[in-house]
């Protein structure tokens, strides 16, 4: 069953009607890809009220590879600040014998930052085992000491933030900010979230499988590396 959370907010009925277009199975790849970027737009408007004045010379935003070009691209247009700083992380995920998923970082594009880091914000098209998310920000953590570390998506599922404090300690874990427009609490045999995003992103956005989408360059990475 889903748990809608976007009522809360004042956009509800496009953010809603945006959570079943991605959820549908037979909703096309362009339709798929706009969903995502106009539902990204949402959250960077929700965000932005939440963050302290000149934000972008501390704030650093990180996503997947996948998500960078739609979720995270919207994000930043939602924040007004398409230039904030960007970590972007290509992976794979695994699941080990004991039915536990593991990620493994394979390449990385971060933005330096002007100064110190104070916000952290990830964005994930969803948040189910939390390993892609607790492996970005293990990765980060070692770098950088962010007072705030905001992590949203779209859907989560219903453990997904426990589980992810859980595997900090508190004086990283009382930093967590969850942001979620709706959260599901039905997984299938294959740790599929129900109705989710509507199945596993990649294909769901054209770049075919796990491995696959690993050889695409965002364009928005490409764009600043030219600059």
């Amino acid at each position: 069953m889903r748990h809608l959370l976007s009522n809360n907010y004042e956009h509800s009925e496009l953010i809603n009607s945006l959570l079943n277009t991605i959820a549908d199975k037979d909703t096309s790849v362009e339709e798929y890809r706009s969903s995502f970027y106009s539902i990204g737009k949402e959250l960077g408007i929700i965000i932005k009220d939440l963050l302290p004045n000149k934000y972008n010379e501390t704030t650093l935003l990180a996503c997947a590879s996948e998500d960078a070009d739609w979720l995270a691209d919207g994000f930043l247009h939602g924040l007004g600040d398409t230039m904030l700083p960007l970590a972007v992380f290509w992976g794979i995920r695994e699941r080990l014998s004991n039915g536990i998923d593991v990620t493994s970082i394979v390449r990385t594009y971060k933005d330096d930052l002007k100064s110190e880091c104070k916000n952290l914000i990830i964005i994930k098209s969803i948040i189910s085992s939390s390993c892609v998310v607790k492996t970005q920000l293990l990765r980060l953590i070692s770098d950088i000491t962010p007072k705030n570390i905001y992590i949203i998506a779209p859907v989560m599922y219903k453990d997904a933030a426990h589980n992810l404090s859980m595997d900090f300690p508190k004086d990283i874990s009382s930093k967590f900010k969850f942001i979620t427009f709706a959260v599901d609490d039905e997984i299938n045999e294959n740790k599929e979230i129900i109705p989710g995003i509507g199945g596993m992103v990649y294909p769901r956005l054209g770049l075919g499988t796990e491995v696959e989408k690993n050889s695409y360059i965002p364009e928005i990475v490409k764009n600043r590396m030219i600059q």
